[in-house]
């Protein structure tokens, strides 16, 4: 095997590693991003079931 090819396949393998490292990152801060949205959404209901309650419990009471 010719030095020129060694030197390619390395070079090919070092990016192919910073690529995965790339990916796997992209993938955790979508994790991430996913799991602060579902946060927000849950808080979401919890505030809006708690003002239909209240608007409920203003209307019964007239």
């Amino acid at each position: 095997m010719s030095m020129v090819g060694m030197v390619l396949r390395k070079t090919a393998t070092i990016l192919l590693t910073i690529l995965k490292w790339i990916l796997q990152a992209v993938l955790m801060l979508l994790k991430l991003v996913l799991g602060i949205a579902k946060l927000f959404l849950l808080l979401l209901a919890l505030a809006a079931r708690v003002v239909l309650t209240m608007v409920g419990v203003m209307a019964g009471r007239r």
